[in-house]
């Protein structure tokens, strides 16, 4: 498959500790060797962001509201906590008590921050912390029971960090970083504290005895070669430069591996260290054992790992389609047995027999969720890479042929390396023209598991059912099109980019579907009819225009104000109703308007005017003296209002309002002239960014981007980068990635690492398209129809339109003025 099923259906390679035993008896005999569905559960996420940890007795699920907690045996919910006045902005886990950084943007300054303890197994408040947070870019110990005695907080973003007892919350000890440096990212492991330090052009990483905080080891590192970090216990691993260095609990460098394309991976087993890596043309898994660093085995080539996480869990994706591949690699040996695992999404953790994964999903309009689901290994006959189905009994998908006029060719007979003796996939051309590719998905093991195939497709990729194809049948109708169709056990998908699904796509599905209903395999079980779905999307016409939208009953919406030429339409207690009043800029949740004057003041101080666009309150906030004046205001989710301060001449600096005080507070930066547009908030929002040459400067090659603190100091400068595209959503949900239009590409997207400036990819779209980011591989993109019609909707980073959110006749276009970044 294509599109959606072929970027997000990627294979994944799982690491777990224990060997597989294979029976010997034929499958039919015994039960099959497969991963087995145990249960699932969908866990709405308003951010588009979620965290989790694993315990004795739950799976433990972190959103922007809170906490969730599910239980290991059926995935029910347990306890949860939340708070309704607040935002979860951060999260830990130490001693069997979980702490939540709860966030109030309109309380006052050194009063937002709450943190808030709750004991993970019961979900009962421990103590509540108001003044407190959580530091920067806090990484827990990769151990699946985090042993760590203490919490890492502080009280403001200057200050020093405070060591606090979960169970009491005492402050035990705390910590003041050397004058000139700044923690920039942190980590508690259950003997000690692993700090970087930022210090000017150099970096340092700290390791503090985790009872009484004093330093046991102080490492100095090469300048601006630490972009991230991982830890586990007694191995710290620092990424940076396109190089992985491996440090051992004494701060000694151990290992070092050079070429991390597209990044090197590490997870610590048994005593060893497992690490994949790239290596001139090969990729190569290792172990050695560890603190010494002595090699214990090597396979190469090795597949192509992009990370691993919590619990053994790797992460590799294949460019062969079709579901997820789970290997089990026994950390001594490096023996491998594979799995194939019924359902999309990302391994999250193992533990024993059981593998949890979460698939993030984000349909038409919906605020995304992630399907959290547990599944078993089994143990049987049959081959665990076809779900326990003996190769010679899955169906052959060149016997599939979807009619007369079509003829089989290029079939495809291997799956994940392992060759099988009929093809898995078989691609079809029809003599009249035009191409279809025919694959076997998944063979169930029961018709109830078959069905739940399909509806989780549904689910996590928003396919609509279709009827009147074999048992089951869902569909996606944008290029390429995809049905993916079941009859009896078998899933087969049926994929064309030139045949669409509105057309003949669906006629051509049933007649594959036809013809599986002559297999054995299908043969063995009775059609069991897909349940009806629940009627989940309506369609709404924006007033003041002729725009439908698509949103999800049961979310949150994506739009939250748009323009329809100059009149200004906002989203008030569910309704859109036109805004009477000047503003140039929408907080990200619409509850806030920002308006700056046409011209520069004579004398005096030039106001900002802030609206209450609920109940239409307007309050003047004065910023910066004559002749200066504000301008391009640009909002922060927590409520503070970000301004450009100039002359009429050039940039003199910037203003932050603080909402909850209406007060502002001008920062000045040197030399002004050099910069354009307007100031921009960076991905911490502790930084602002602008761009660096003159507006008047067409040549986007001459364009920088420099990044300055709160305090008006210049933090880095990447060198460039092209024009920037946006100001209020101009970085991915997570703040890695942003986009600008790139210098000497007309029609193109370069998108830059915020951590280190490098270019992370190109898109081939026309920076005109461009909206505002929608997740973290997607973005809010400008269509035209070959009706004339325009449409705004998910755009993936091909260009290509993933799902309309938004259809305007021919001659209008929607303005979409504050959107959800719901997408990550």
């Amino acid at each position: 498959m294509r599109k959606a099923m072929r970027t997000r259906l990627l294979a994944v390679l799982l690491v777990l500790v224990l060997p597989l035993p294979l029976a010997d008896a034929p499958a039919a005999a015994q039960p099959r060797a497969r991963l087995v569905p145990l249960w699932h559960r969908d866990v709405s996420i308003p951010q588009g962001e979620y965290g989790y940890a694993l315990t004795s007795r739950d799976f433990l699920v972190y959103t922007a509201r809170g906490v969730l907690a599910l239980g290991l045996d059926d995935g029910r919910p347990r306890w949860r906590h939340h708070l309704s006045t607040a935002t979860a902005v951060g999260w830990s886990i130490a001693s069997g008590v979980f702490v939540v950084d709860y966030y109030q943007p309109f309380a006052q300054e050194n009063r937002r921050h709450q943190l808030i303890a709750v004991s993970s197994v019961t979900g009962k408040e421990l103590w509540r912390r108001r003044g407190l947070s959580l530091p920067p870019r806090g990484r827990r110990s990769a151990a699946l029971q985090d042993r760590s005695p203490v919490f890492l907080t502080r009280k403001s973003e200057k200050g020093g960090l405070i060591a606090v007892s979960p169970g009491t919350a005492r402050d035990l000890w705390s910590f003041r970083p050397p004058a000139g440096c700044d923690v920039s990212q942190s980590a508690v492991r259950a003997a000690d504290v692993v700090l970087l330090l930022t210090c000017g052009r150099s970096s340092r990483m700290l390791l503090l005895d985790v009872a009484t905080g004093a330093t046991r080891r102080s490492v100095r590192l090469p300048a601006g070669a630490v972009s991230d970090f991982q830890v586990a216990d007694h191995v710290i691993a620092l990424f940076g430069d396109g190089a992985m260095t491996l440090y051992d609990d004494e701060g000694r460098a151990v290992l070092r591996r050079g070429e991390c394309w597209p990044r090197c991976a590490m997870t610590y087993e048994q005593g060893l260290v497992l690490t994949t890596y790239h290596s001139g043309e090969e990729d190569v898994m290792e172990a050695a054992s560890w603190p010494g660093g002595a090699p214990v085995w090597q396979v190469r080539p090795a597949p192509a790992y992009t990370g691993l996480v919590e619990g053994g869990v790797g992460i590799r994706a294949t460019e062969e389609e079709g579901l997820p591949v789970v290997d089990l690699i026994e950390p001594g040996t490096g023996e491998v047995t594979s799995y194939g695992l019924p359902t999309p999404g990302r391994p999250l953790a193992s533990a024993g027999e059981r593998l949890y994964a979460g698939s993030v999903m984000s349909a038409v309009g919906q605020t995304p969720s992630v399907r959290i689901a547990a599944l078993r290994r089994g143990q049987g006959g049959g081959t665990p890479l076809l779900a326990g189905v003996d190769p010679g009994r899955w169906p052959d998908a060149c016997a599939l042929s979807p009619g007369r006029t079509f003829s089989a060719g290029t079939p495809r007979t291997t799956l994940s390396g392992y060759t099988m003796p009929s093809p898995v996939a078989c691609r079809y051309t029809d003599r009249n023209g035009g191409h279809l590719v025919v694959r076997v998905l998944w063979v169930a093991d029961d018709p109830g598991e078959a069905v739940g195939t399909i509806e989780t497709l549904r689910d996590v990729y928003a396919y609509r059912p279709v009827t009147g194809i074999g048992d089951q049948a869902v569909a996606d109708a944008t290029l390429p099109s995809t049905v993916v169709l079941r009859a009896g056990l078998v899933v087969v998908s049926v994929v064309s980019g030139d045949i669409s699904v509105r057309r003949r796509l669906t006629e051509l599905s049933g007649s594959v579907a036809d013809r599986l209903r002559e297999t054995d395999v299908v043969s063995e079980a009775r059609a069991v009819p897909a349940p009806a779905p629940p009627q989940r999307f309506r369609l709404l016409r924006l007033p003041g225009t002729r725009t439908v939208v698509a949103e999800d009953a049961t979310t949150s919406p994506w739009l939250g104000a748009y323009l329809s030429g100059e009149d200004l339409y906002v989203r008030v207690k569910g309704v859109f109703a036109r805004f009477d009043g000047t503003v140039r800029a929408l907080s990200p949740t619409g509850a806030w308007g920002a308006g700056t004057t046409e011209s520069y003041p004579a004398q005096g101080r030039d106001p900002v005017t802030i609206v209450d666009t609920a109940t239409g309150k307007v309050r003047e906030v004065p910023t910066v003296k004559a002749p200066m004046g504000v301008v391009r205001p640009v909002w922060s989710p927590d409520g503070r209002l970000l301004l450009t301060a100039r002359t009429q001449e050039e940039i003199t600096g910037f203003v932050i309002v603080d909402v909850a005080t209406m007060s502002s507070r001008f920062v000045r930066v040197a030399h002004g002239g050099r910069y354009s547009g307007g100031f921009r908030w960076g991905a911490d929002f502790k930084t602002v960014a602008v761009q660096t040459g003159l507006e008047r400067d067409e040549e986007d090659a001459h364009r920088d981007v420099t990044f300055f603190d709160l305090h008006g100091a210049v933090r880095h400068r990447f060198k460039k980068v092209g024009k920037l595209m946006g100001e209020q959503n101009w970085m991915s949900p997570s703040g890695r990635v942003f986009a600008t239009r790139c210098a000497g590409q007309a029609g193109q997207l370069c998108l830059w690492r915020t951590a280190d400036g490098a270019q992370a990819a190109r898109v081939p779209v026309d920076s005109g398209r461009f909206i505002a980011w929608y997740g973290e591989d997607r973005f809010l993109g400008r269509h035209t129809l070959s009706s004339g019609e325009r449409v705004v909707g998910i755009t993936d980073l091909l260009g290509r339109l993933r799902a309309q959110l938004a259809t305007t006749p021919k001659g209008e276009e929607l303005e979409p003025v504050v959107v959800s970044q719901a997408g990550a």
